[in-house]
Formats: structure tokens, C-alpha cells, sequence
């Protein structure tokens, strides 16, 4: 069964996207991991030219572009955005973007955890039928 999420609007087209890019060559964006106590900050740097698809926030968090400019959607909005701009992101958020110029996108996430991988599992979501079975399961 299909998730609700995976069908609104133009995120059937950015998941038939992904599907494509997934066989193409793929570009280097280095990613640098920060942590204290509670909090884990995921900063990733985009070259300028390059279009990205993210992954699924499992819980709510901070996005933050703090430098370049970037066109984003999330499948029903649409906007190029400039540094800096902050954004609260809800769970179930999933983009597309495209780097205008060099970009650094951060994003801030609550955990307690302290490994990369097991943050990751906890955090985000490949599909949204995985991101829904976690849901469910927090209930």
C-alpha cells in the first residue's frame, strides 16, 4: 500500500526522480556530523549545479541554509531561498533542491544517541511507508 504522503502532490514525479538518480554518477558533498549533549547537527555542503533529493525527517527539527542559494520543494511548495534562512521542518518532510550556487544546508535534530548510523536510523527514513512504521510505532 502506497503512503498518503508518497502520493501529494508533485512527489510521485520527485520519487520517480530519485528512482532515476539513483543510477547516475553521484556527486561528492561532503557532510560534517556535530554534537552535544542532546543535539546532533548534520551540515552538508552542495556544490553549486547540483539537484539533491533528501531523505525523510522522522521528528520535527531545524533546517538551516547558511550559505548560497537553493531551489526547494517539498512536493507541494515550491521557492529558491538564500543564506541565511531558517526553517522548522514537521516530521514527514521530504525535499528536491537544486544548487543555484555553493551551498551549506544544516540541519539541527534532537537525539541522545552518539553513533552516526544509529542516529540516522532513528532520524530519518528512506521511504514513506518506512517513515509511517516508525510512526506507529512511537504511538
Amino acid at each position: 500500500m502506497t503512503s498518503e504522503l508518497a502520493k501529494a502532490g508533485n512527489m510521485p514525479t520527485i520519487l520517480a526522480l530519485q528512482e532515476i538518480m539513483e543510477g547516475m554518477e553521484q556527486v561528492d558533498m561532503p557532510v560534517t556530523h556535530h554534537q552535544i549533549e542532546g543535539v546532533y547537527m548534520r551540515e552538508l555542503f552542495i556544490p553549486a549545479g547540483t539537484l539533491i533529493i533528501g531523505k525523510i525527517h522522522n521528528k520535527e527539527n531545524f533546517s538551516i541554509l547558511a550559505s548560497g542559494t537553493i531551489r526547494i520543494t517539498n512536493g507541494t511548495d515550491s521557492k529558491i531561498i538564500s543564506a541565511p534562512h531558517v526553517m522548522k521542518d514537521k516530521p514527514g518532510i521530504k525535499r528536491m533542491g537544486y544548487a543555484e550556487t555553493d551551498v551549506v544546508f544544516i540541519n539541527v535534530l534532537r537525539t541522545d544517541l552518539t553513533d552516526i548510523d544509529e542516529i540516522e536510523k532513528e532520524l530519518v527514513s528512506d521511504t514513506f511507508e518506512d517513515y509511517e512504521m516508525k510512526r506507529l510505532e512511537q504511538v
